[in-house]
């Protein structure tokens, strides 16, 4: 994670979805890049529980632009 993140993302969770032995959180990231600027993401990350610990992760990303 040091390599990939340059400084902690800032998150905006606006909802969590819970069924069964998955969970979502939807909402939105901002990561700082190389040059200083922030870029926005929408996010969604889906973990799967088996006996009570996390089994998988699966975590989609869609840019929505830079701003200062």
């Amino acid at each position: 994670m040091k390599a990939t993140y340059m400084k902690l993302p800032k998150f905006h969770v606006e909802r969590m979805i819970a069924g069964g032995d998955f969970v979502a959180a939807i909402g939105e990231i901002s990561l700082l890049d190389d040059k200083g600027k922030y870029t926005d993401y929408s996010y969604c990350d889906v973990w799967e529980f088996r006996e009570g610990k996390m089994a998988e992760l699966k975590a989609f990303v869609i840019a929505k632009g830079k701003k200062n």
